[in-house]
This record gives structure tokens, sequence and C-alpha cells, in this order.
């Protein structure tokens, strides 16, 4: 473990605790002998996951007999000065153990020494595969329950849910409904309530998730998540290891340093296409009051009905959708063909009978409301079409246990051109990403403990709008149409 408590040089990190508890009782503290850890979490996975590695040469691991049932105790923290670390400011997994859930090959490294790398995940993931949901959610008998409200009892309950003790931190969902789990895992029901909900804040926005990160459990919504006025951290592409005045190190600019970084170019039209991002028709099928109707979506049409990640520049992204606007020969844009996707949906509607409307309303709220797919289905589909096709950049940066997935962050990075321009920073590639991905990657080397992070960063808005002035792809050619004869025309010519 890291002697000083207060932070050194970038990069560094504390072990505050290691502990594995084995299925015999046994306790092991592990701390000297941890060599790596990583940690990863995504926007779209309910859990975290991760490997620990060690060095033992003692064989206290191979006398522990490990069958990947173990629970294990860690805290590491980024050092503050304080003795003090919890899961506000550290990774920490000591109340809530981490599962061990896997045991992978170890390597002899020399006679007396031996590797061993544990595979880990949550508790909760463990759980949700010994169980199934088979239960109705009805709240009040008039009103129903939100899907907020079924989600608390899902993750909290200890008999029929995951039985949680973790943060849960969410937003609030429109309407209330009555739900009916039917046998299915709770992460599998939570998800499908995510998928159906819609904000009750950012414009009837259909894009909940529920995935869990080092600080606990989210439930939220792509727009809650770019809806911040500072991001948590600012990150440029300096020179690395900046001394201060004084000749020493100059921690605050080296942790805000951007240690490498790729673009990785995400943009392809035909996928986007056949994902519904540009476009889409929904046909609603009512089989009880015998009638059908036809639901358009377009990405450029409804661009500004969703919160961006520049939203609070000063440029706004009002008007700059990641496409171009330009029109084909047709006088189309792409986003102007929603027969490139076609949905068919059944719907529960009621009766279109006066006397029928149900009389127990409360703010507005219909105890009968039916699951309607044209409200979240176009819509989400295209939203997470379009983090695909998002501009990407994967940076790796000084590690801080307090970024988490979901964090709105800056990226400051240089301009290249060689072309004469007064612009310091990419225009093009600096600004505001959402973290969809994160990778903390914890290493001990010879005397130093070393902490990076590595992100998987999206930007869904571009700081100036595409051009539009378009190519014409169908203006040439010379209409040939002819008829291929069968075999050869003079067959005495046969050469070979």
């Amino acid at each position: 473990m890291a002697e000083e408590s207060s932070i050194q040089y970038a990069n560094e990190y504390l072990v505050v605790e290691c502990k594995i508890f084995t299925v015999g009782g046994l306790e092991l503290d592990l701390t000297d002998l941890l060599v790596s850890v990583n940690i990863y979490e995504d926007i779209f996975s309910n859990s975290i996951s991760g490997d620990i590695s060690f060095v033992d040469t003692n064989n206290i691991l191979g006398n522990a007999n490990l069958i990947g049932q173990e629970k294990l105790s860690l805290i590491l923290a980024t050092p503050d000065g304080s003795d003090n670390y919890d899961r506000e400011n550290a990774i920490d997994f000591s109340k809530q153990p981490l599962y061990i859930y896997k045991v992978n090959a170890s390597v002899n490294v020399t006679e007396r020494t031996t590797a061993f790398s544990l595979s880990f995940t949550t508790a909760e993931i463990v759980r949700n595969n010994h169980i199934r949901i088979s239960k109705s959610f009805d709240g009040d008998i008039m009103i129903g329950e939100q899907a907020t409200d079924i989600i608390t009892k899902i993750v909290r309950d200890k008999e029929d849910g995951l039985a949680s003790t973790k943060e849960l931190f969410f937003e609030k969902t429109l309407d209330m409904h009555k739900y009916v789990i039917p046998n299915m895992r709770p992460f599998d029901a939570i998800n499908m309530l995510a998928r159906i909900s819609n904000s009750s804040e950012y414009n009837f926005a259909p894009t909940f998730l529920f995935y869990e990160t080092i600080k606990g459990y989210f439930f939220r919504t792509i727009e809650g998540m770019m809806d911040r006025k500072n991001p948590r951290m600012i990150y440029r592409e300096t020179t690395p290891n900046q001394l201060n005045d004084k000749g020493m190190p100059d921690l605050v600019s080296n942790l805000q340093n951007i240690l490498s970084f790729n673009v990785r170019s995400s943009t392809n039209t035909l996928i986007n296409q056949r994902m519904a991002m540009y476009s889409s028709k929904l046909l609603e099928l009512d089989f009880f009051n015998k009638k059908w109707e036809y639901k358009d979506f377009s990405y450029t049409d409804n661009f500004e009905d969703d919160t961006h990640v520049d939203k609070f520049t000063k440029e706004g992204s009002a008007n700059a959708p990641i496409m171009s606007e330009a029109t084909d020969d047709f006088g189309n844009k792409l986003s102007d063909y929603p027969d490139s996707v076609f949905y068919l949906q059944s719907v529960d509607k009621l009766p279109d009978n006066p006397k029928l409307t149900p009389m127990h309303e409360k703010d507005g709220a219909n105890p009968f409301r039916q699951i309607n797919t044209a409200e979240w289905l176009q819509r989400r589909k295209s939203r997470f079409a379009a983090l695909d096709s998002a501009v990407t950049v994967h940076v790796e940066v000084p590690g801080n246990t307090s970024l988490q997935a979901g964090d709105l962050i800056g990226l400051e990075i240089l301009n290249k051109s060689t072309m004469d321009t007064d612009e310091k920073y990419d225009k093009n590639l600096s600004g505001r990403y959402l973290v969809r991905k994160l990778h903390h990657v914890f290493t001990k080397g010879i005397g130093q403990y070393k902490h990076t992070v590595h992100m998987e960063c999206v930007r869904d808005a571009m700081s100036e709008a595409y051009p539009s002035a378009g190519v014409s792809l169908f203006d040439s050619g010379n209409n040939k149409l002819e008829l291929i004869p069968p075999g050869s025309a003079d067959p005495g010519d046969v050469k070979f």
C-alpha cells in the first residue's frame, strides 16, 4: 500500500483494502500481492465487471483452493490527503463485496512465484441468474405505479428481487402503469420497463437505460446524461509532465492531460439506414376499434426534440446533426425515406366511446393507459443508432476514481491542420463528450502505483452543420440496353 495519503504524481492511487473471503471461511489480505485491477463500465450494461491479478510467492492462493465462489472486498482511491475513503470519493466495495465468478489460469513465473488472475462482477448479477419474477405491480388500485417505483422494488426486494443495498440514482418517468412481470429475470424486467418508459423531464424522451458504475445503479435517460452546464472534467492535449513555477510537477495540469487518443470512424450510411437512425415507418393496428394508422419518423425533423451534448455551448446544437441535409437527385434528404425501416405493431387502445373513458384519473395519469409503441420505438431506435454513428474518440487519461460511465466531459484536441488557421484546437474533435464506456486500469510497478482511465466518448452533434450542397448520383450514363446473345456469334472462328 502507498504510504503517502496525499497525491505525489498524476496517475497515483492507493490500495486501501484488498481481501478475499473464501467458501472455507478464510479471510486473505492480498494487498501486498496485488499486481493489477481492471474495472469495466458501460451505459448499456446492467453490471460492472473486471479482473484482478496477483503474484504469489508463498502459495497463499494455491493453498486457499479458490473455486470461483469467493467474495472480494476492494477499496481503491485517488489520494487526497484524507484517510477517509468511501463510495463518494473512491472505488469502495467493502460493504458490498464483489463476486469472484472465475479463476483464470495460473502461470508459474519462477520456481516459487505464481501469477493468478481472477474475474469478478457484482453480486446482483449472480442473484439475477438465480431467480425470476412473476408478479403484478399495480400500486394504487386506481392509479398504478411509475416505472421508477417498480424498478426500486425489484432492486431492493430481498425475497423476489435483487436484494441490493447499493445507491440507486434515477430520473422520473411519465404516467402510471399497471405491470405484470411474466416470469422474467430481474434485469430483463428492468430493461423492459426502461424500453417503454418516457421521461417526464426531457420532452417525453424514450431513452431510459439501467446501468451500474462504481458509484451505484443509474436509471436515467441519454438526455439526462447530456444535460450538464459544466463537464465533470476537461482534458487537454498538452505537453506531458509539465512543471510549475517552482520546478515541481504541475499536478493539476498533468491530471488533465490527454495521454493518448484515437478517433474511430463510426459513420456508415448504409448501416444507419437499416438501423432506423435516419427514418422509419410504424404501422399501428388497433384490432379493438378496427383501425390502423401509419407513423413516420424523421431524424432531422425530431433533432431539436432531444437534448444533445452541445446544449449549453455558445454554438448550441439545434442545427448541427451528425448528417448532411443535402438532397439527392429526387429532392429528398436521407431522413426523407420512412420506408427504409418498417415496424408493425398491434396496440390495445381504449374503445372510442366517451362512456368508457376511466373516471379515476389523477394529475393527468390514466390508469388504463396502454403501452403506446409510437411514443418510444422509433425515437429510441434512432437515438441509440445515432450514438453508434456519433463522433467517437477513444481516450486515455490519468486515473481519477470519481469518473464513471454516463459522465459528460470536455476534450480539447490540438488542430494539426497544415492549412493557415488561428484555431488552436480542432473544432471538429474538440468539445463536450458523453462517456459511453469506461475502463479503470490499476497497475503496480516497481515501487510505483499507476492508475489510468480508458474511455469511449461519443459526441452526437457537430460544432457547426455539415455542408448541404450535395452531389448528384444519376446525372450521367448512356442508358444502353442490349440483349446478350446465347453462345458465340460465329463458332467458326474458335482458336482454342
